[in-house]
């Protein structure tokens, strides 16, 4: 029990600093904030999904003191934050082409609620090309954060553990 409570701080310490690095550098924060999702796979693969939601909530919590911009709180904690989960839920037993849609389905959901929660405090341009290259980064992003999940199954979960 209390290592799965001291790897969970471990990895909850690692997601807040890629989150308090946003504030620190400007650029790159879609790729930070995409980096400080993939704690939670960890969690979800080594203590189950109701550990993975704990930890998303803690995460959503701490980064909004630690992050300055509210506006890149309310994108992480809707999209990147809580993809982990998402992913989990969507990949169990179904066909691959059910998957990405359901994968596509969430992304386009997500956003547009972020959409409507920024739309009063900051102008976002919607049209048919950013959608479109919204997705295609979102398919990328998947793939990656597959690769990840795949990479600490086969290496990290053995040199960690």
């Amino acid at each position: 029990m209390s290592r799965k409570i001291a790897y969970s701080g471990i990895l909850l310490a690692i997601n807040l600093i890629l989150l308090l690095l946003i504030n620190v550098i400007p650029i790159n924060t879609l790729f930070l904030m995409g980096l400080a999702s993939l704690p939670i796979s960890i969690i979800i693969m080594e203590y189950g999904p109701k550990n993975g939601f704990v930890f998303y909530i803690a995460s959503v919590i701490l980064g909004f003191l630690v992050i300055n911009s509210k506006i890149q709180w309310v994108l992480n904690t809707f999209t990147f934050g809580i993809y982990g989960l998402i992913k989990y839920i969507i990949e169990k037993n179904r066909p691959v082409y059910i998957e990405y849609f359901l994968k596509i389905l969430f992304a386009n959901v997500s956003i547009l609620i972020v959409y409507f929660i920024l739309k009063p405090f900051v102008y976002i341009p919607i049209n048919l090309f950013t959608v479109l290259t919204f997705e295609v980064l979102f398919i990328v992003y998947d793939n990656v954060y597959s690769l990840f999940i795949e990479y600490y199954n086969r290496k990290l979960r053995k040199i960690i553990k």
